[in-house]
């Protein structure tokens, strides 16, 4: 099962700027804070695969969850948000191609987690649940059920 993450508070994120593809805008205090916390919602779903998008926000997020699981995070660039450029059929081709690739795949065991974006995360849970993309929280953990598609959202908070 795909065990979608967003990232944590960003630099940006603080002054409610937009990101897109600029790679660079790092976390904050609080954002590692939040990644900590999910790696700990994280340490007992039996997760065997961290998975990132290239962005630095969700490489960080992504290295502190791998780091408290023992694995070594990857970067997989179709997990990158929406472009500025873009519209939003082409981040729906990449989640389909990242469904292609990890979700779907009978051979993988365990949970993956993929470290994303707000965008990114609200339309995969969209195109998997057939409800309305709505904004994660920074670190919340949303999945899918693949079978009853019902969406389950654990934030960092609770």
């Amino acid at each position: 099962m795909i065990l979608w993450v967003r990232h944590g508070q960003s630099t940006w994120n603080v002054v409610d700027r937009m990101q897109g593809h600029t790679a660079h805008p790092p976390l904050t205090q609080l954002g590692r804070e939040q990644a900590a916390k999910a790696a700990e919602n994280l340490a007992t779903l039996g997760v065997t695969q961290v998975l990132s998008s290239p962005a630095v926000r969700a490489r960080e997020t992504a290295d502190i969850i791998a780091d408290r699981l023992g694995l070594e995070a990857t970067v997989e660039p179709l997990l990158l948000e929406l472009g500025l450029d873009e519209g939003i059929e082409v981040v729906l081709g990449r989640i389909q191609a990242f469904l292609d690739k990890f979700g779907l795949a009978p051979e993988l065991t365990g949970n993956v987690v993929a470290v994303s974006h707000g965008d990114t995360i609200g339309l995969a849970v969209g195109l998997l649940s057939g409800q309305k993309p709505e904004l994660p929280e920074n670190c919340s953990i949303t999945v899918v059920d693949p079978h009853t598609h019902i969406v389950e959202i654990t934030r960092v908070g609770d």
